[in-house]
């Protein structure tokens, strides 16, 4: 029960964190820039910067997944066990919502608000289908190197996913539930955010796969 705690208040807290900046810093970007590619780096940089330290200072808590996907590979791998998965889902799914609360209110937003922002497209679904295999196959390709290894490797993955997506690699549903929720830079309009979610988890499905056949012994 104790560990269970631990990994509950573990990705509760990153999960949050992440959420705040992922979306903080698009507000920040927006209100002092019109250039979009200039927000568009502001964002990335914030988001790899704050997940290399949430990965690293959480790490060792609950493995820092933050990331409903990963979570689940992780039951299907036997990293972790059967009576922790919706732990780990369940702290996702609110550290983000909180997250996204808390960003729209510290911008003097309303704390829930529905995002306009479209994100259509069959190309869009086929991005986070990659942008979630990639993340998944990268975070076990670098487990046996350590927590600063995996830090690095999706820290820089994710800052160069922003640019070579065309859906700026959301690869979390958590996360994409919780951008439903700002009208802001980083928002999806709640039509798309379900195709995001399939995606994600098929990319997810897709690099269990493939990760099964060559990376787990």
């Amino acid at each position: 029960m104790k560990n269970n705690t631990k990994i509950f208040y573990g990705e509760f807290i990153g999960s949050c964190f992440l959420v705040m900046i992922i979306v903080g810093s698009g507000i920040m970007a927006q209100n002092l820039t019109e250039d979009i590619a200039v927000m568009l780096i502001a964002n990335t940089l914030a988001t790899g910067a704050g997940l290399f330290v949430l990965i690293s200072a959480i790490g060792d808590v609950s493995g820092a997944h933050f990331n409903p996907v990963v979570s689940l590979v992780m039951y299907f791998t036997r990293k972790i066990k059967k009576d922790t998965i919706l732990i780990y889902i369940s702290a996702q799914i609110l550290g983000c919502m909180l997250g996204v609360m808390l960003a729209n209110f510290m911008f003097d937003l309303p704390i829930l608000q529905l995002s306009e922002k479209i994100r259509p497209g069959i190309n869009i679904f086929t991005a986070e289908i990659i942008a979630t295999f990639g993340l998944v196959f990268i975070i076990f390709g670098t487990m046996k190197n350590g927590k600063l290894a995996v830090a690095g490797a999706v820290a820089t993955y994710i800052t160069a996913g922003y640019w070579f997506t065309s859906s700026t690699s959301f690869a979390n549903p958590a996360v994409t539930l919780a951008r439903t929720f700002t009208d802001t830079f980083t928002g999806i309009n709640y039509l798309n955010t379900p195709n995001y979610i399939i995606a994600e988890i098929l990319g997810g499905l897709l690099a269990y796969y493939v990760i099964k056949k060559i990376l787990v012994k």
